[in-house]
């Protein structure tokens, strides 16, 4: 369920919010025992310290997690996602354009090649197809952040959309020079 796990690593804390309680607000907090008795009793609070309407959505999602097989489709639309990313990068035709795919189960990056506002020109053929990606990070970066629950066809038809884009950019025209944030100047 965390990225840590990938790597046999075991934190001191680990923390999390947002998702396990599917936007009500909650958040955890997990450490070993002697650490976490060093903090004083009603030191800690917040926005995010849990109600009884927050806590009973976290128990909900943590069954929902279970009962679904979230993870097992996770892992497996991650893989279908990252193999389409990977192999644009490595297609004789589209691998100029993208730097570096990165990321982990269904939350993956394609990092084009500098300085041509590629992420913005595919992300506008995406939406002229109905999807709808973020650019994001003041490299010229495309984030895949699809729903957890996504189907096989759902996600077969966003990798063909996200595959013509590239493809279609990568044809096309010149892109423009890149501005600030991975956005394309008009």
């Amino acid at each position: 369920m965390f990225a840590v796990e990938h790597w046999g690593v075991r934190p001191d804390i680990l923390i999390m919010a947002k998702g396990i309680a599917n936007g009500f607000p909650l958040s955890g907090i997990v450490s070993r025992k002697e650490l976490m008795d060093m903090q004083k009793p009603g030191t800690m609070g917040g926005t995010y310290a849990g109600n009884a309407v927050s806590c009973a959505a976290g128990i909900a999602v943590a069954k929902a997690f279970q009962e679904e097989r979230i993870l097992d489709n996770v892992n497996a639309r991650g893989a279908e996602l990252r193999a389409m990313l990977d192999a644009a990068k490595a297609d004789a035709n589209t691998r100029r354009i993208i730097h570096d795919v990165r990321g982990l189960g269904l939350m993956l990056a394609m990092e084009c090649s500098p300085g041509h506002g590629y992420a913005s020109k595919i992300q506008a053929k995406c939406m002229t197809k109905d999807l709808l990606v973020l650019t994001t990070s003041i490299y010229d970066t495309i984030r895949f952040i699809p729903p957890l629950n996504i189907t096989k066809e759902d996600m077969a038809k966003g990798c063909e959309i996200i595959k013509q884009a590239i493809q279609e950019v990568a044809a096309g025209e010149r892109p423009v020079e890149a501005g600030t944030r991975g956005q394309a100047l008009e």
